[in-house]
C-alpha cells in the first residue's frame, strides 16, 4: 500500500518539477487542477503497480537463478553482464530508432548514464544497510528492472513521459529495495 502512495506522490512531484508550465496551461480552474492531480496520482499508482510486479518477478528470478547457477558469484557476474548489455541497449536502440541527422549518439548516453549513477548510489546504500553481497542484485533491480518496466515510455520517446515513468518506477523500486530487509527480518525476541 505504501508503494502505491510513493508512486502517486512521486509522479505529482516529478510532473510539478519538469512540466509545471504544461500542467498550468491545461488547468485554468481549481476543478481542472484537482482533476489533473487526481489523474496523475492514479497514473503514478499504476506505475507503482508495474514496479511492484517487476520487483517481485526479480525476486522469483533471483531465487531460480541462484538454484540454477549453484554459485552466487556466477549469478552476480551474469547480472553485471546484463547491466552492461542493458546500458548498451538503452543507448543503441534509442539512438537508431529516434536520432535525427543532427544528433550524435552522445545525446542518448545521458539518460542511461544518469540512471546508472543513481542506481550505483542506492545499490551502495542497500549494501551498507545489509551486506556487500546485496550490491549487484540491488544495482540490477534499480537499473535493469527499472529499464524493462519503463519500456512503454521509452518506445513512445516523449521526454516528459519518459521522465515521469522512469522517476516514478525508480523511486518505487528504491523504496521496495530499501524496505525489503526490514520487512523480512526475524522479529527480535523479547528477553525475560
Amino acid at each position: 500500500m505504501t508503494t502505491l502512495l510513493v508512486g502517486g506522490l512521486t509522479i505529482l512531484v516529478t510532473s510539478t518539477l519538469i512540466n509545471w508550465e504544461g500542467f498550468q496551461a491545461i488547468t485554468s480552474s481549481a476543478e481542472e487542477f484537482l482533476a489533473g492531480a487526481i489523474f496523475l496520482f492514479a497514473v503514478g499508482m499504476t506505475f507503482s503497480a508495474i514496479s511492484q510486479m517487476g520487483f517481485f518477478a526479480y525476486l522469483l528470478v533471483n531465487r531460480l537463478a541462484l538454484g540454477l547457477f549453484k554459485s552466487k558469484k556466477v549469478w552476480h557476474y551474469t547480472q553485471i553482464v546484463l547491466i552492461l548489455f542493458t546500458f548498451f541497449d538503452l543507448v543503441y536502440f534509442r539512438y537508431t530508432a529516434f536520432a535525427t541527422h543532427q544528433e550524435t549518439w552522445l545525446n542518448y548516453v545521458i539518460l542511461p548514464a544518469v540512471l546508472l549513477i543513481v542506481s550505483l548510489v542506492f545499490a551502495y546504500i542497500k549494501a551498507q544497510q545489509t551486506n556487500e553481497n546485496a550490491f549487484v542484485p540491488a544495482l540490477f533491480v534499480l537499473f535493469v528492472v527499472t529499464t524493462v518496466e519503463a519500456v512503454p515510455a521509452l518506445v513512445i520517446n516523449d521526454p516528459i513521459w519518459v521522465m515521469l515513468m522512469l522517476c516514478t518506477l525508480f523511486v518505487c523500486n528504491v523504496w521496495q529495495l530499501l524496505w525489503l530487509h526490514r520487512l523480512t527480518a526475524e522479529p527480535k525476541k523479547k528477553s525475560a
